[in-house]
């Protein structure tokens, strides 16, 4: 774990970097002697040498006996270490973030990745692990609450960036999905088919913006759609401790509770906080005989097909941009090492909606998806 002398060599590392790009610093020129640079950041020589060794390592300097450090040849070009931290690699959306990472990354730039298999401990370990390693971290967290102390040393140590989501209680740079914005304008497309009585099926809240966000959204909508209804008659949680099979049970008596119950409450939608559940919703559909979309229509924020691929049946999804998201994030860590000063930043990226494959819209979705993609089009302009 970064202590405070290891983040004063890092920004001492980092500020000469910063000056060799600048052109500041040219190739063969000598800098200050470590008790110089002692002096000069009011630390001690030992610090100042653990920063001369790294950029010496990373190929920025060369270091002559009787001569000092010098400036290495730049067409050599160094390379700086971002360490990669996900839970997985080989399914989506992980995979796309990471093929969005690599292709922004500049040549000077080189990725440390490592997995942690959704394993908090692993998490924590590899954590540590690019600490000592690398300069930087882009990370896809677990969620784990026990690892949040240690993401925030690492955030006051060094550039941290988050994809996705990021754990409650972190102030850092994060780039994500609009979740709110995206469930919402999802929610908003199904109100434009006509309905307003939509149930919710999510998994038990926990260390995620995500879920929150999104849940948010439903909260904020059903308040709109049914005022004189409290809308948590409608929402319904999977616990995390249950069996995946298990799920399915419970999602089918709730779908059969719903489309049984009493007018005002019957249902005529579900929306599905990730795409799991929705596929234990087609599931329980399937084995109670309904028809999806002629009696129930289902909205799933799905964070696992390729980008743009929306796929058939008729089920209504909100995409995740995934390999823009990962661009932005390297674009990110890239501008946090190049300026110590820049503040931490929440970037946010709506999701695509996709109505389903082969479903014939109401002429109230379609003048709402064109308005929608026209507001998009503009802010794509004006950023």
């Amino acid at each position: 774990m970064p202590t405070l002398r290891e983040t004063r060599w890092n920004n001492i590392a980092t500020s000469i970097k910063q000056a060799i790009r600048r052109g500041d610093l040219q190739p063969g020129a000598r800098i200050a002697t470590e008790i110089e640079m002692a002096s000069q950041w009011n630390v001690s020589t030992m610090t100042v040498h653990r920063a001369l060794s790294e950029l010496q390592r990373e190929g920025w300097v060369i270091r002559r006996r009787k001569v000092g450090t010098v400036i290495a040849d730049l067409s050599i070009q160094p390379r700086t270490k971002i360490g990669v931290v996900f839970t997985s690699f080989s399914g989506l959306p992980q995979r796309e973030y990471l093929n969005g990472i690599e292709q922004a990354l500049d040549k000077s730039y080189k990725l440390e990745v490592t997995c942690t298999n959704g394993n908090g401990l692993e998490e924590a370990a590899s954590l540590k692990e690019m600490c000592d390693q690398c300069s930087a971290i882009i990370c896809y967290p677990t969620g784990t609450p026990d690892n949040t102390p240690l993401l925030k040393k690492i955030v006051a140590a060094m550039p941290l960036v988050f994809v996705d989501r990021i754990p409650n209680g972190i102030r850092a740079d994060v780039v994500m999905t609009d979740n709110y914005g995206s469930m919402l304008d999802g929610l908003n497309y199904m109100r434009s088919q006509g309905h307003r009585r939509i149930a919710y099926i999510m998994e038990d809240p926990i260390n995620d913006s995500s879920v929150d966000e999104r849940y948010a959204a439903y909260r904020d909508f059903m308040r709109d759609a049914q005022p004189d209804r409290d809308p948590r008659a409608w929402v319904f949680c999977l616990p995390g401790i249950l069996l995946r099979s298990q799920w399915y049970d419970r999602v089918e008596s709730v779908i059969a509770g719903l489309m049984r119950a009493p007018e005002p409450l019957r249902i005529t939608a579900v929306a599905c906080q990730q795409e799991v559940i929705m596929a234990t919703v087609l599931n329980a559909s399937v084995r109670l005989g309904i028809s999806i979309p002629g009696e129930l229509e289902v909205l799933s924020f799905d964070d696992a097909q390729p980008n743009g691929q929306p796929l058939a049946h008729y089920v209504h999804r909100l995409v995740q941009q995934r390999v823009e998201m990962g661009n932005m994030a390297t674009k990110r860590v890239q501008t946090r090492l190049n300026d110590l000063g820049v503040m931490p930043l929440v970037m946010r990226l709506k999701a695509d909606l996709f109505p389903a494959a082969g479903y014939d819209l109401s002429p109230v979705a379609v003048e709402f998806l064109s308005s929608r993609q026209t507001k998009q089009t503009r802010q794509g302009r004006d950023q």
